[in-house]
């Protein structure tokens, strides 16, 4: 079984983060850094990190406000925020280079690393995000989380919820999917059964969709051009309403290499054979070029 060590760095804020670390060096093999999604954490990536693990470092935080990370006491989640707080995490460990491998706003910090600190990242797959992204499947993830329970009284209710919330987004997830991803969306804090994530983070986040409303679209373009100088993968979800098949077709002609992952909606949980493929090709590239 593949063990992870832990651990805590101190955020700028003052807050700690939370990061697991499946530390085996293997010379010639890059580190990946997994960044989850808005309200996930480090147990989506379980499952990838030990098939990993064997062959490279992996690092998996919990960004502020998720999981066992401090939740942020002014409410300052923006990806700049959590941008800087991944550069902390990245110096206290001593990487000088990382394939990152990023879900959805973790996919955006991938774009924003690239930018900010020239060099650090040999290699990106971004997981069902992209430059440019669908306001209806943001208004509607976000309405999501927010009509969510924040708590469950065990986890037979939890998953229940989790089934019916997520039902059109993983039709075929089997049973032991579906308990899986309730646990890593919940989390036994003391005492309850509670989702694992700030409540304030939802309410950051439907204001700033609010106030996004009929303004021009943020051109992350740039951004991604800055990326794909690396080795870039972009995954999307075959049912996806959040990346368009559009905006995917554009990041191919602008260099990445794109895959479509049937029978998933936003955003694929990198244990599909299309999904793995397609990392483990990225790491290849990614590690012969390092």
């Amino acid at each position: 079984m593949i063990g992870w060590r832990e651990g805590f760095v101190r955020r700028p804020d003052g807050g700690r983060l939370f990061h697991r670390d499946y530390s085996v060096a293997t010379p010639g093999r890059v580190t990946a850094l997994c960044l989850p999604g808005l309200t996930r954490n480090c147990r989506d990536f379980g499952a990838l990190a030990a098939r990993l693990a064997p062959t490279r470092r992996v690092i998996c935080p919990d960004m502020r406000g998720r999981g066992r990370s401090d939740p942020c006491a002014t409410g300052a989640y923006a990806l700049t925020d959590e941008a800087c707080d991944i550069l902390t995490l990245v110096d206290a460990l001593g990487l000088e280079r990382v394939v990152v491998i990023g879900t959805s706003r973790g996919g955006l910090q991938a774009m924003l690393l690239a930018a900010q600190r020239p060099g650090l990242v040999a290699g990106a797959a971004l997981n069902d995000v992209g430059p440019m992204l669908e306001m209806d499947g943001l208004k509607r993830l976000v309405a999501s989380l927010a009509a969510a329970p924040r708590e469950h009284p065990d986890w037979d209710a939890a998953e229940t919820h989790v089934r019916a919330e997520f039902a059109a987004i993983y039709p075929t997830l089997d049973a032991a999917g579906w308990r899986s991803l309730a646990r890593c969306l919940h989390r036994e804090i003391g005492g309850r059964l509670a989702r694992d994530a700030d409540p304030a983070l939802i309410e950051a986040t439907t204001a700033a969709l609010a106030a996004a409303e009929g303004a021009p679209p943020l051109d992350l373009w740039p951004l991604f051009d800055i990326l794909t100088q690396a080795p870039t993968l972009a995954l999307r979800g075959g049912l996806s309403d959040i990346l368009s098949a559009g905006t995917l077709a554009e990041m191919g002609a602008r260099g990445a290499t794109v895959v479509t992952v049937p029978d998933r909606g936003h955003a694929p949980l990198l244990d599909e054979p299309a999904a793995l493929a397609a990392v483990d090709a990225l790491l290849a590239r990614v590690d012969a070029a390092a």
